[in-house]
């Protein structure tokens, strides 16, 4: 539910003081979008007007139709006749679309290019709304410390202006901020004040509708102050009340729904299954609600151990969710927020119920294993939609690998499927022919804890304190599958890392009992997701490598001096290599050089960054950058190129430390570039250790006897084995991400 934008809505209603057409405007502040956008497309087929065409971009906003919402402001912006006021109001509207169509870059731009004109106007509301909006975004990227005095400035233009409506929103907005900064007195303080605001307000859709958004934010903060105003069972049992008067269905649904979830937290079951399924009946046809009532519904029951129906109603929200999923996060402000609050938990508690069942059963059960197959393919799913999230891109993982069964994996390989859970880890251990369900008794705070102290530790190269978690780590991860590794003479371990694992190379993982690392047993790759990796072994005859490489210091970045020498020794261990070096490293050349040859390696040795942003992503080349986008354009096969490239190798690129969402982009970049594998690194390595990592990787492939992850295997052990390099930071951070042939 778009709370917080619906109710912008409601706010640009009152600001825009048009002659509209009263019945759209009654449909619309009664919140039938459907009906209002009816009325005012039909009053717009005889003339354009500025204000209907802004009321008709807010009504397909509030319906979650943001292509029809630009296409009705932009409509707007060309009948401006060139007013100041009409120009400013309808780019501030743009810039909020914009934002929502996961564009913050131009949203900002918008905005900051129309807010000094704002400040001139006599309208002080209209600047209110670009400060709104330019706060969102700011928000959104993650700029809290400048969005909250833009916030504030709006409230204070709202109060002295009396519009209650402005004022709740840019005070919703602000609690969001304070929210995410773990500050619960200021956030108390600020939804007390919402509460006291929708006293004033008259029993109609806009109050019932905000009193269920502050309620949400009441639940987000668990304010456990005696002394607060913040009574969650009064705001609810009053938002249900107003519902049912104004006989909106919606509405009552999310009244009982929340109120059953309030039930289901002071475990007085019962009565949350009673309203709970009253939320149910009241969604009929509106799936993004069903799916909710019906996860809620299975957490109910799984509180009572009943997993028969907790598994029954997290597979009835499953089957609701999974066609409406990119819906939900369409024109959502915070998508990573909406993706991992509302989405990512449905996917897991299916799996946790069916690895539940199956722990119950004998180990050699058949049905034991199909529930652990189960468990595994929901997950799978929701790693499917997590590149798709990150990436934005429905056809990241359009063409699905149907060939990966791990039953027939090499008798020498196993796969580790580490789940994490709030109370567990669950790991699904896979050899020749076997599914091994190991539980670990460590909740999820705990253990991504521990991969964030590791993360930061082992990028400290003159300390050892990395060691601590380094060997936590191993006897959560590793030790439990020890006995199966030496039972079935496992080499290689592929690892499908799950959230923060993401962001810690598992070769740095150390046992104390032989005083190893992990390399030193095992060949190690990580991919993403299983049904996505295509294991086949690489051709090592007449391959053909473009070796991409940036010396200089070029657009702000530090020059990488050894790039020159790296590509010169790669480039004599291949008979048909492509170069283009410093000021041939140019989108165009590489364009070019895509166009005359289809490659089986691309190399490129320059600054590269992976955001939990992807738009943010990008490889440095001599002129300009090389984003996501750009990498799939070249790499997309088309006449010329028939077959995907088989290795894309990133020297010396690097991901923001223990966030997992920009290491999810680096660890789906082969994927997303259409590459069977990558080797990449998780930060930046000092530059001359990571030229002879890389140089000594490719010169341990021209042995055909060795597989990449065999390859990457010695090529790390050689470095380490160098005193000066020695510690984990120079050669740990080096994936190998996907195909591990």
């Amino acid at each position: 539910m778009k709370i917080f934008y619906i109710l912008l809505i409601s706010v640009f209603a009152n600001i825009v003081n048009a002659n509209e057409d009263l019945q759209g405007n009654d449909f619309y502040q009664q919140g039938k979008f459907t009906q209002a956008i009816e009325v005012w497309e039909t009053s717009l087929q005889n003339t354009p007007q500025f204000n209907t065409l802004l009321q008709l971009s807010n009504a397909y906003q509030a319906l979650g139709d943001y292509n029809s919402a630009l296409n009705a402001i932009q409509q707007a912006i060309s009948v401006t006749d060139s007013k100041p006021e009409q120009e400013v109001l309808a780019h501030g509207y743009l810039g909020d679309i914009l934002l929502a169509l996961q564009q913050p870059d131009l949203a900002f731009e918008e905005l900051e290019k129309y807010l000094s004109i704002a400040r001139t106007l006599d309208n002080k509301l209209i600047l209110a709304t670009l400060l709104n909006n330019m706060s969102n975004v700011l928000s959104a990227e993650q700029y809290y410390s400048e969005a909250l005095p833009m916030y504030q400035e709006v409230i204070e233009i709202a109060e002295h202006s009396d519009e209650i409506l402005l004022q709740i929103q840019a005070l919703s907005n602000q609690a969001q901020v304070y929210i995410k900064q773990d500050q619960p007195e200021n956030t108390v303080m600020v939804l007390e004040k919402i509460l006291s605001l929708l006293d004033k307000l008259p029993d109609n859709y806009a109050k019932a509708f905000n009193l269920l958004s502050l309620g949400q934010l009441v639940f987000k903060v668990q304010i456990q102050a005696v002394n607060s105003k913040l009574n969650i069972y009064d705001i609810f049992t009053e938002a249900l009340r107003l519902a049912t008067q104004l006989q909106d269905s919606r509405l009552t649904s999310y009244a009982k729904g929340f109120l059953g979830q309030l039930y289901e937290q002071r475990k007085l079951y019962p009565e949350a299954l009673k309203l709970t399924r009253e939320a149910i009946f009241f969604a009929q046809e509106m799936p993004d609600l069903l799916y909710l009532w019906e996860w809620q519904r299975g957490n109910i029951w799984k509180a009572q151990e009943n997993l028969e129906k907790s598994l029954s109603a997290y597979q009835r929200a499953f089957n609701y969710l999974k066609p409406i999923r990119t819906r939900l996060t369409n024109g959502q402000r915070n998508v990573n927020e909406v993706f991992y609050e509302r989405i990512r938990p449905i996917y897991y508690s299916l799996a946790d119920v069916l690895l539940k069942k199956a722990k119950q059963l004998p180990p050699d059960s058949d049905q034991k294993k199909q529930l652990l197959i189960k468990a595994r393919d929901a997950v799978e799913q929701l790693k499917e939609a997590e590149l798709q999230d990150y990436f934005q891109d429905e056809c990241v993982s359009a063409v699905k690998i149907q060939i990966t069964k791990l039953e027939n994996l090499d008798e020498n390989t196993a796969v580790l499927y580490p789940i994490l859970l709030p109370d567990r880890i669950e790991l699904l251990f896979t050899t020749f022919g076997n599914l091994n369900q190991i539980v670990i008794p460590i909740g999820y705070k705990e253990i991504k804890q521990v991969v964030l102290e590791f993360g930061k530790n082992l990028q400290r190269v003159t300390e050892g304190r990395f060691i601590k978690q380094a060997k936590q780590l191993y006897n959560w991860l590793i030790k439990p599958i020890e006995h199966e590794i030496a039972a079935h003479n496992i080499k290689t371990l592929v690892i499908i890392p799950d959230g923060p694992l993401r962001t810690i190379p598992f070769v740095a993982l150390y046992n104390e009992v032989d005083n190893k690392f992990l390399f030193d047993y095992l060949a190690l790759a990580i991919t993403p997701s299983l049904t996505l990796t295509d294991p086949r072994p690489l051709p090592r005859k007449n391959i053909k490598i473009l070796l991409n490489g940036l010396s200089k210091s070029v657009q702000n970045f530090t020059s990488l001096p050894s790039v020159t020498k790296e590509i010169s020794d790669i480039d004599k261990l291949f008979n048909n290599s492509t170069k283009l070096v410093d000021e041939k490293f140019l989108l165009q050349s590489v364009n070019d050089a895509f166009k005359k040859s289809p490659f089986d390696i691309v190399h490129i040795s320059s600054h590269g960054q992976f955001d939990r942003n992807p738009k943010y992503s990008f490889l440095l080349t001599y002129d300009d950058k090389l984003t996501m986008d750009r990498l799939e354009k070249l790499f997309k096969l088309n006449d010329l190129r028939k077959k995907q490239v088989e290795l894309l190798t990133l020297s010396a690129c690097q991901t923001a430390v223990g966030d997992e969402r920009a290491a999810l982009g680096l660890a789906g970049v082969a994927i997303k570039a259409g590459a069977r594998s990558a080797l990449a690194s998780l930060w930046f390595v000092d530059d001359n250790a990571t030229s002879q990592l890389i140089t000594d990787f490719y010169k341990q492939l021209q042995n055909p006897e060795l597989s990449k992850a065999q390859a990457l295997q010695n090529a790390q052990r050689n470095l380490a084995a160098k005193r000066i390099y020695r510690h984990p930071a120079y050669w740990a951070p080096f994936l190998l991400i996907g195909n591990w042939l």
